[in-house]
């Protein structure tokens, strides 16, 4: 069921992954097309979860919504689901953010059902 959820997102054009990810690193589900992901992916977004949350502290533990990180050719859009657990979206910079945030919102009851 869960990679039902995240096929919805490798639908919108241009989105290369969907992956639900918890803070210590573990791939709890992943749904790729186009893109091989390299061994190092779950250190690397482990510690970008833990580095935005490092600087949310620096805003008083603001609560984070969302981190955007974008490369020359594609970006990366992480939302926390729910404690310790994350979707990570990749898409080609060519990608409608708008769209893809507005699906992350819109699922994220769904994703937290199914964890």
């Amino acid at each position: 069921m869960l990679k039902q959820i995240l096929n919805k997102f490798l639908i919108l054009n241009d989105v290369q992954a969907a992956i639900v990810i918890q803070e210590n690193g573990e791939i709890i589900q992943s749904m790729k097309s186009g893109i091989v992901f390299k061994e190092d992916l779950q250190g690397v977004l482990s510690a970008v979860m833990l580095d935005s949350k490092k600087t949310a502290a620096q805003f008083g533990n603001a609560s984070i919504s969302m981190v955007f990180v974008e490369f020359s050719d594609y970006f990366l859009i992480l939302g926390p689901i729910m404690e310790e657990f994350y979707l990570a979206i990749i898409a080609k910079n060519t990608a409608n953010i708008g769209q893809i945030t507005y699906e992350m919102k819109k699922n994220q009851d769904a994703i937290v059902s199914l964890l």
